[in-house]
C-alpha cells in the first residue's frame, strides 16, 4: 500500500513537529527538575501538565517529523499494524494497580505518576484503533495514521478550545430575548448553599442539562474533522480508509481530554482517579467513532451531496451530546465541587445518584462498542452502513428502552421527594 501526502502538508507536518518536539524538551527538563528546584504546595498539579506537554511533544511532535521527511523523500509508508487490542487493555490494567498505589502511598508521586497517567489515558484509545483496525483489514499506512492522530491531538484541540470559549458567548447573544429564564435561575439562588439541589428539582433542569451538554459536542465533533480534508479525496481510496483516518483523528483527540478529566481526579484523590480513568477508558469509543462517522460522511459527499456529510455530523454531535448529558454532572458531583472547597454539593443524594449515572455512561458505552462493530463489520463486508441506523430489529430496541428505563427511573426516583419513602421501605424489608 503507498500512500503520497501533499508535499506541502509533509513541510507542515515537519515545521509543527520541530516546534513541538522543542517545546516537548523544554518540558521535560521543567519536569525533571521542578519538584527540586520550584517547591509549590501542589507539585503533582505541574506535573501532569509538563508529563502532557511531554506527550505532544516527544511524541506527537516526533512522529509529525519522522513521517514529513519521510513523505517529502518519498519513501514508502507501510500499512499500520498493531498489536492485539487486548494487550492495550491488560497493560491498562497493570496502569491502573500499580497508578494507584503509588498516588494513594505517595511513592515518589511526582516522578513516578505522571508517566502512568499518560499510559491511563491514552492505551484505551489505542486499543479501539488496535481493534477497529484489525476488522477493516489494516485500511491505513503508517503516514496516514499519523497525520490524522497528529491533528486530532494539535489542530482539533486548538480550535475547540478557540470555539469553546466563543461560542457560549453567541449563544448567550442568541438566547439574550429569553431573558426570563435568567430571572428562574435567579429565583434558584444562584450560587446560593443548596443551589444545586434545588435545580435538579426545577424544570430549568433541563435548560441547564442541555446547554452544558451541546456546548462542548458542536465545536469539538467539527474540530477533530478538519484534519480529514488534508489527505484529499483522491488520497482516500475507499470507506476503510476514510473510517480509519476518522477514528485516528478522534483518538489523538481522546487521549488530551482523557488527561483533562483525569488530571482533576488525580490532584483530588487517587482511588477517584483510577475509577474515572476506568470510566472514561470503557468509554473510550466516543471520540473514535463519532469523527470516523464524520469522515465517512465526507468520503460519500463524492456520490450523495453535502447531505451525507450534515447526516453524519449530526449523529455524531447527538452521541456525544448523550455521552456529555450524563458525564458533566457526575464530574461535578464528585469531582469539581471539591475544587470549590464547599464538599459535595449534592451529599443529600449519597452515592445513589452518581451510582446510577455511571450506569448510564457504562450503558451508553456498550451502545457505542456495539455500533463501532456493525459499521466495522458492514464496511468490511462491502456493505453501505447507514450513518443514523433505523432497521434495528424490535427486540433490540424493547431491549435497549428496558436497559435506559432501569437507569432513568431510578434517577427521577432519587431526585424526587418519594427517594425518602423508598428508603424507608428498604430499610424495612431489609431489617
Amino acid at each position: 500500500m503507498n500512500s503520497t501526502p501533499s508535499k506541502f502538508w509533509a513541510y507542515i507536518a515537519v515545521i509543527v513537529g520541530g516546534l513541538l518536539t522543542l517545546a516537548g524538551a523544554v518540558a521535560l527538563v521543567g519536569y525533571l527538575g521542578m519538584p527540586a528546584l520550584v517547591p509549590f504546595e501542589n507539585i503533582l498539579a505541574y506535573q501532569l501538565g509538563d508529563i502532557a506537554a511531554v506527550y505532544l511533544g516527544l511524541f506527537c511532535g516526533v512522529l509529525a517529523i519522522v513521517h514529513g521527511l519521510g513523505s517529502i523523500s518519498g519513501r514508502v509508508s507501510n500499512p499500520l499494524k498493531l498489536p492485539a487490542f487486548y494487550l492495550f487493555w491488560i497493560a491498562l490494567a497493570l496502569v491502573l494497580a500499580l497508578g494507584n498505589l503509588i498516588i494513594n502511598l505517595n511513592i515518589a508521586i511526582e516522578f513516578l505518576f505522571p508517566p502512568l497517567f499518560v499510559l491511563g489515558a491514552a492505551l484505551s484509545a489505542f486499543a479501539v484503533l488496535a481493534w477497529a483496525f484489525r476488522g477493516l483489514n489494516w485500511p491505513v499506512t503508517w503516514r496516514q495514521a499519523s497525520l490524522a492522530f497528529i491533528c486530532g491531538s494539535t489542530l482539533a484541540i486548538f480550535v475547540a478550545i478557540l470555539l469553546e470559549m466563543t461560542l457560549p458567548y453567541l449563544a448567550y447573544l442568541l438566547l439574550e430575548p429569553f431573558w426570563y429564564l435568567a430571572g428562574g435561575f435567579a429565583e434558584l439562588g444562584w450560587g446560593a448553599p443548596g443551589f444545586i439541589e434545588r435545580l435538579f428539582e426545577s424544570p430549568l433542569i433541563l435548560v441547564f442539562l442541555a446547554v452544558t451538554a451541546v456546548e462542548a459536542p458542536i465545536p469539538e465533533e467539527f474540530a477533530k474533522a478538519l484534519g480529514i480534508p488534508i489527505f484529499g479525496r483522491d488520497r482516500i481510496k475507499n470507506e476503510r480508509q476514510a473510517f480509519a483516518i476518522g477514528l485516528a483523528s478522534g483518538a489523538g483527540f481522546a487521549i488530551l481530554e482523557n488527561m483533562l478529566y483525569e488530571g482533576l481526579y488525580a490532584q483530588s484523590n487517587g482511588w477517584a482517579w483510577g475509577g474515572i480513568t476506568l470510566l472514561r477508558s470503557i468509554g473510550s469509543v466516543l471520540h473514535p467513532i463519532g469523527t470516523g462517522i464524520i469522515a465517512l460522511g465526507w468520503f460519500r459527499m463524492r456520490e450523495g451531496g453535502a447531505g451525507k456529510l450534515f447526516k453524519a455530523y449530526l449523529l455524531s454531535v447527538g452521541l456525544h451530546t448523550l455521552w456529555n448529558g450524563g458525564f458533566e454532572p457526575l464530574v461535578y458531583l464528585t469531582g469539581l465541587d471539591y475544587f470549590a472547597g464547599d464538599g459535595p454539593s449534592l451529599s443529600i443524594y449519597g452515592e445513589t445518584l452518581n451510582v446510577l449515572l455511571i450506569g448510564y455512561l457504562v450503558l451508553l458505552s456498550a451502545g457505542l462498542w456495539w455500533l463501532l462493530r456493525r459499521i466495522v463489520n458492514e464496511i468490511s463486508e462491502r456493505v453501505t452502513p447507514d450513518l443514523a441506523p433505523v432497521s434495528v430489529s424490535k427486540r433490540i430496541i424493547a431491549v435497549w428502552a428496558l436497559a435506559c428505563a432501569l437507569i432513568i427511573i431510578p434517577i427521577g426516583a432519587t431526585l424526587s421527594p418519594a427517594w425518602d419513602s423508598i428508603q424507608s421501605l428498604l430499610q424495612g424489608v431489609v431489617k
